[in-house]
C-alpha cells in the first residue's frame, strides 16, 4: 500500500473513532497533522479547522469527507463521492494554500473540482 492511502487511511479510521465519543481539538490536530506531515503548515491548519467544522455538523459524514481531501491532496483521489459543496471546500482551501502548496497538487486538485464541475452541468 502506497504511503499516502496509508496515511489517508489511518486519518478516517482517527476520525471515525473520535466521531463515537467526546473528542477535544488537541486530538483532531494530532490526527491531520499525523497523517498530513508532508504538506505545509497552512494546508494542515486548513484541515485541521474544516475536521473540526465537519466533526461538530456531521459526524457520521466528516470522516470520510476529510479522508478524501486527504487522499486528493495526496494525488491519490479514489473516487469516492463528494458534494458539490464539498467539492466547493475542497478548492477553496487549495486555492487558500496555493502559494506553499506544491503546484503538482494545485494542478491535480483542480482538475478534479473542473471535472466534477463538467459532470454536474451535464
Amino acid at each position: 500500500m502506497k504511503p499516502e492511502i496509508k496515511a489517508a487511511n489511518d486519518l478516517l479510521d482517527a476520525l471515525n473513532a473520535l466521531a463515537h465519543r467526546p473528542w477535544t481539538e488537541h486530538e483532531v490536530v494530532k490526527a491531520v497533522d499525523h497523517a498530513l506531515a508532508p504538506l505545509p503548515p497552512s494546508a494542515r491548519e486548513a484541515m485541521v479547522s474544516l475536521s473540526l467544522q465537519k466533526l461538530r455538523s456531521d459526524p457520521e459524514r466528516a470522516p470520510l469527507v476529510i479522508a478524501t481531501f486527504a487522499l486528493a491532496l495526496s494525488k491519490s483521489y479514489d473516487g469516492t463521492p463528494l458534494t458539490l459543496s464539498e467539492w466547493k471546500e475542497l478548492r477553496d482551501l487549495v486555492r487558500d494554500c496555493a502559494d506553499e502548496l506544491d503546484m503538482d497538487i494545485v494542478t491535480y486538485v483542480m482538475s478534479l473540482v473542473m471535472e466534477y464541475r463538467s459532470m454536474e452541468e451535464d
